[in-house]
């Protein structure tokens, strides 16, 4: 512009400060630039905020100057950016974003930029424990596969299921699941014995359901066949049933019950049960029947006598 000639520095910082020159080849000219730090104050400080567990917690702080980096902290530890904690600054305002908030979030929050500092207090109430969705009564065909379910209020807290008075435990045939504020309770081959109450606790609340169990319509498929041996020749006598249950069988000779000992042996696989009479004797020889529920099935034992 003519003869006249500027030097424009813009956003000047402290750094700036110092001894300019102009030379224009013959002559130079110079002057002392002093940048001072404008001051930095708080305009808007944090607010304490009091919020419900898995809500999020918002805290903005706004300072007098643009750009200035600042600091959270937590409990007097610095907060750094997760997946769940953002951390951001536009112009003069700073925010912290907490998600999903849990009751061990609750704490001092300090933000300090340079030489000033806000502290708010975060409190975060858990959220009330009770049951949304009770237990249903049900009832399952033997053998079959069967779901217990529930909902809760708070997806972290803790239930307890119950058979009767006695506590559930996960087994080979038990499974206890849970799916966020979801609860169930899976029974594999479910049998006539798991029949009755099943209650859950869930702190001070509790909520129950009645389990029938229908029998399987059983018949036998393969019946006993007659069996003769020489004392004291083993006897063994086998059938198979429509299905593998979980049921009491029940062998007889001549209508007296037999039961598991040294000389004598119960076997089942699947659905197929066998009776084996280790040393035989000619007392033994008569009818032996085999009963599981309304299905049964005899033969006849001829034991001979030994030469």
């Amino acid at each position: 512009m003519g003869r006249k000639r500027f030097l424009q520095i813009l956003k000047c910082n402290v750094v700036d400060s110092g001894i300019y020159t102009c030379d224009a080849g013959d002559t130079t000219t110079s002057c002392n630039v002093e940048v001072y730090e404008r001051e930095l104050l708080i305009t808007q400080g944090l607010n304490d905020l009091d919020i419900q567990e898995d809500q999020n917690a918002v805290f903005i702080c706004e300072l007098t100057v643009e750009d200035i980096p600042g600091e959270w902290y937590k409990n007097g530890e610095r907060i750094q950016p997760t997946s769940t904690v953002k951390i951001r600054q536009e112009g003069t305002k700073h925010f912290l974003l907490m998600c999903n908030v849990r009751p061990e979030d609750s704490g001092e929050i300090k933000f300090i930029a340079r030489r000033v500092e806000s502290v708010a207090y975060l409190d975060v109430e858990e959220l009330p424990v009770n049951i949304v969705k009770p237990l249903e009564d049900k009832t399952a065909l033997e053998m079959s596969r069967v779901i217990l379910d529930c909902t809760v209020s708070n997806p972290r807290c803790s239930i307890r299921w119950y058979k009767g008075c006695t506590v559930i435990l996960p087994s080979e045939r038990f499974e206890i699941c849970s799916e966020g504020g979801y609860r169930k309770l899976i029974i594999q081959q479910v049998a006539l014995d798991d029949a009755g109450t099943y209650s859950v606790q869930v702190g001070e609340y509790s909520c129950s359901a009645k389990l029938t169990v229908e029998a399987q319509p059983l018949s036998v498929v393969r019946e006993l066949v007659d069996v003769e041996v020489t004392a004291p020749d083993e006897a063994r006598f086998e059938c198979e049933v429509s299905a593998p249950v979980v049921r009491t069988t029940e062998w007889s000779l001549n209508g007296e019950r037999l039961k598991s000992s040294s000389c004598i042996r119960v076997e089942k696989m699947g659905a197929v049960h066998r009776l084996i009479l280790k040393q035989t004797s000619t007392d033994m020889s008569g009818a032996i029947e085999f009963t599981c529920g309304k299905a049964k099935s005899r033969a006849q034992l001829q034991v001979l006598s030994g030469p």
